[in-house]
């Protein structure tokens, strides 16, 4: 988004300060769609955050989805608007094996997905 002119360098260069005030350096991007003052103190995405931008042709708008268990229900209400569908998945040995197992939150949000088209 940065590149492509959706977020100014003023505001990236406010989340990064930010987010390394209040502990959290490592999400300063993700504060970029996480907007709520809750969210960015526990760490998670609780609601659907939105974004766009845009090249020549095409606009694009970025629904960022809640990923954690307590919250599949904003899950759903963002999937369901999406055209298409980037899932996120942990690439550290033994968490992507646990993301995908029987009780894994990715295994549920990717049946959730497919489910909806």
């Amino acid at each position: 988004l940065y590149k492509l002119g959706g977020v100014s360098s003023k505001a990236l260069h406010k989340f990064k300060t930010d987010a390394k005030v209040a502990g959290k350096a490592s999400f300063a991007y993700a504060w970029v769609l996480d907007q709520h003052a809750e969210e960015r103190s526990r760490g998670v995405t609780m609601d659907v955050g939105t974004n766009f931008f845009e090249t020549r042709s095409r606009r694009f708008v970025l629904l960022d989805a809640p990923g954690h268990k307590d919250f599949i229900p904003n899950m759903i209400t963002g999937a369901a608007q999406a055209d298409a569908a980037v899932l996120v998945v942990p690439a550290k040995p033994d968490e992507f094996e646990d993301a995908f197992s029987e009780a894994g939150q990715t295994r549920e949000h990717a049946t959730l997905l497919r489910s909806l088209g």
